[in-house]
């Protein structure tokens, strides 16, 4: 006779839990909505029973029963990851993948949730539109699913990456602004932590510029939680005005460098709703060259972060590890993007007087 296997309804009637709190602790032990005596239990019963997870014996069988492929983004509202996501499912189609996007808000106990629900063979592979909060637990997942982040050179994590240099991206920013002879520049972000490594490295790479060349550089900066993220959809351009009348009060400031583009688009705005002009009064800058910052009337000086080539490249990686059947990384890939400054109407010299 044929030994039935156990499933997970049978852990889940030996433990005393429900079957998706079963399915959630075998994927993620540490996930934080279980105690620690639940875990116990139900690790515990499936080892008596003899129950192996389904996404090992995925693993075993060196290949993929699903298509599908998820894509965690911060936010979805940013230009930048709606283009970088449309450019990743449209290399996913040609691919013969389906997609799923999951917004991580920018926290990790989300992030997290998100994962352990799409752990077990329900995806063959992860993309991560920025770099993860939960750097250990996806080094982890990894191991069983491939997953490809795209992410920043300066910011190491052990998983294949497309990436860009964010140091540089800051350098290059700085440098135009000195040859046009700006010596005091205000640099205006989000939250700036070593959760948020990308923004942190624009500002060194700008800051080592202007220190080298004896220039001041005014760090104006306001906390963005993950319920901000959520709640707000213009929340990044209301940072911008903020901080750009904050920055206005400084007399010696001639240039407000903003550390994306949306944040840019608020500063454009607060400096005009406050009577003066771009750029004679106030030179603006801007990261990540999104779309809205080509039109005419935005015009924004802003660095080339290959948005679309990032989104595609992802996709490509991580099919390229399924067709392998390369559950278990036997290298690391990592592909770089060069930045290029696109010099537009918002930048000129430094006013008089």
């Amino acid at each position: 006779m044929k030994k039935i296997k156990p499933t997970t309804s049978d852990v889940a009637l030996l433990a005393g839990v429900s079957q998706s709190a079963v399915s959630m602790i075998l994927n993620h032990p540490t996930h934080p909505r279980f105690s620690p005596e639940t875990v116990k239990r139900v690790l515990e019963a499936a080892k008596e029973l003899g129950y192996e997870p389904r996404s090992r014996i995925i693993r075993q069988s060196g290949r993929f029963h699903t298509k599908t492929l998820l894509i965690l983004c911060p936010v979805i509202s940013n230009p930048y990851y709606s283009s970088l996501v449309q450019a990743a499912e449209q290399e996913a189609e040609k691919e013969g993948f389906f997609t799923v996007v999951c917004n991580t808000y920018r926290s990790a106990q989300r992030e997290q949730k998100i994962l352990s629900e799409f752990q077990g063979g329900t995806i063959c592979g992860v993309v991560f539109a920025s770099i993860p909060q939960s750097r250990e637990l996806v080094e982890k997942i990894n191991q069983e699913i491939p997953v490809v982040v795209i992410g920043d050179r300066n910011t190491s994590i052990a998983v294949d990456t497309v990436e860009i240099d964010s140091i540089l991206s800051g350098k290059l920013t700085a440098e135009h602004l000195l040859s046009l002879g700006h010596r005091n520049a205000a640099f205006l972000s989000t939250t700036l932590n070593e959760q948020n490594a990308v923004r942190v490295n624009r500002l060194e790479g700008f800051q080592q510029a202007f220190q080298k060349a004896g220039g001041q550089v005014h760090i104006f900066s306001q906390e963005v939680t993950s319920e901000d993220d959520l709640q707000n959809l213009m929340i990044e351009h209301s940072i911008g005005f903020s901080l750009a009348q904050q920055a206005m009060r400084e007399p010696t400031i001639t240039a407000l460098v903003a550390v994306n583009d949306m944040v840019a688009y608020g500063v454009v705005s607060a400096v005009k709703e406050a009577g003066f002009s771009i750029p004679e009064d106030y030179s603006v800058c801007g990261f990540d060259n999104i779309f809205p910052s080509q039109y005419a009337g935005i015009s924004l000086t802003t660095v080339e972060h290959c948005i679309l080539e990032k989104g595609r490249n992802a996709v490509q990686i991580l099919a390229e590890r399924i067709s392998a059947k390369q559950n278990l990384p036997v290298s690391i890939k990592r592909l770089e993007y060069r930045p290029r400054l696109i010099v537009r109407n918002s930048t000129g010299a430094p006013r008089t007087g």
